[in-house]
């Protein structure tokens, strides 16, 4: 997947996703406004042809790109762990 950093301060990132869907950005934004260190974390699609899906971390006490790639490891974790819970279910149905 394709990243862009727009802008990076000491408090702040900004990065756009030029292929991202909510699929993604929703569940990734929930885990960040679960972390304490998080001041705002939201996505920005804007218009469809002009604009590209845009995330916009703030923390407070952590440095967002420290606290952006401990989430998205966890999140891998959390659907990895499903993907092989799947997997194990689906080879006990297989005839």
């Amino acid at each position: 997947m394709e990243l862009v950093v727009v802008e990076k301060e000491h408090d702040s990132l900004r990065i756009e996703v030029p292929r991202a869907e909510e699929t993604l950005l929703v569940p990734l934004v929930e885990a960040l406004q679960a972390e304490e260190h998080v001041v705002e974390a939201r996505y920005y699609f804007g218009h469809p042809f002009l604009d590209r899906p845009t995330l916009y971390v703030k923390t407070k006490g952590e440095k967002p790109q420290q606290l952006l790639k401990r989430v998205l490891k966890d999140l891998a974790d959390q659907y990895g762990d499903v993907l092989q819970d799947f997997d194990k279910k689906a080879e006990k149905i297989k005839a």
